[in-house]
């Protein structure tokens, strides 16, 4: 199933160059929004971390209500343990810096989009924090993640679009720990991410 997503992937992408080499009719555009994101299988719980989401995108239409978007992303996800005053755990802060291509296929319903496809990250830099200091990971986890996304958009006017997103990975993120040992959730042993992100799309204006 992976790996079929990830071929669908490699399509959705060629399709998106050749519609922008081979046609003018497309319309390029900002993204700008936050993310808060969990590491499912990390024993934490709760989207405690919060990172920018941001990027450029272009688009095509396939139709009266498709359209195909790729977008290139720079992303932080992570994971953050609560503290407060009743709780007295250390503590842990886990940062992941990501170049990303999510390629989405959306569907029109009136002002609404509903927003769907895969994307492939590449983790520039990592990190994790705790009470004896920070400390560099980028070498123990996976240089790509894929990851499935599902949103929804809906149209303030013409040029501006505000978007809820959910993200998840589709393979395990660590390069080490993905065995047994680690079973939440259960089905699916070792780390993902898991991310909701809010933001506006704007066009650029033409001309």
């Amino acid at each position: 199933m992976i790996q079929f997503i990830r071929s669908i992937s490699l399509f959705l992408l060629f399709c998106a160059g050749y519609l922008i080499h081979a046609q003018q009719d497309f319309r390029l555009g900002y993204i700008a929004g936050l993310t808060a994101t969990q590491v499912d299988g990390d024993n934490l719980s709760g989207y405690n971390k919060i990172g920018p989401h941001l990027g450029l995108f272009v688009d095509r239409g396939l139709g009266q209500k498709l359209n195909l978007r790729a977008e290139f992303l720079f992303t932080i996800k992570g994971a953050k343990n609560y503290i407060d005053i009743d709780n007295i755990t250390d503590p842990f802060k886990s940062a992941f810096y990501y170049i990303e291509v999510p390629l989405m296929l959306n569907y029109r319903i009136k002002d609404f989009q509903i927003e769907a496809g895969p994307s492939f990250g590449v983790l520039m830099y990592a990190y994790n924090s705790d009470k004896t200091g920070r400390y560099v990971t980028t070498s123990r986890y996976n240089t790509l993640e894929w990851g499935m996304n599902l949103g929804l958009s809906y149209t303030l006017k013409r040029d501006l679009l505000i978007y809820s997103r959910f993200s998840y990975s589709l393979d395990c993120i660590d390069g080490v720990n993905c065995g047994n040992l680690f079973t939440a959730p259960k089905l699916r042993p070792g780390y993902f991410h898991n991310c909701i992100s809010l933001g506006i799309r704007k066009y650029f204006k033409a001309g």
